[in-house]
């Protein structure tokens, strides 16, 4: 074990009679010296009704992942999408149709106010 080690090597320092140059590092000098000031334990203390309201009011905020993977926000605070049906059955589809699927377009302003909060972008007016 490490005590046992550390015993036998304050021994042969002892009989050999450096013992100005023993220098022992921090953490097994902390063992052996006993509980320090720094390492003694503190009981936990009970969260009082008040402490649980003021710690959940300054959580932090979490985007939605599904918004964020969904959508990207402009400088501005607009968010751009891509167009839906684009994903599969593309055989039947007009070239055209599939060109027009492959451009990014805006979110609609129904929506947008719904995604900003989910994404956690502020709008710069």
């Amino acid at each position: 074990s490490v005590r046992g080690t550390m015993r036998v090597f304050l021994a042969c320092v002892a009989l050999l009679g450096c013992t100005h140059a023993l220098v022992a590092p921090a953490a097994v000098a902390m063992r052996f010296a006993g509980p320090s000031t720094a390492a003694v334990r503190v009981s936990p203390v009970e969260m009082t009704s008040v402490a649980k309201k003021a710690k959940a009011a300054v959580k932090k905020l979490k985007s939605s992942s599904a918004v964020s993977k969904r959508f990207k926000a402009t400088a501005t605070g607009k968010l751009l999408r891509h167009s839906a049906g684009k994903a599969h059955i593309l055989t039947k589809k007009h070239p055209q149709r599939k060109q027009k699927l492959r451009r990014i377009g805006l979110v609609a302003e129904g929506q947008l106010k719904t995604m900003q909060k989910l994404m956690l972008v502020i709008p710069k007016k």
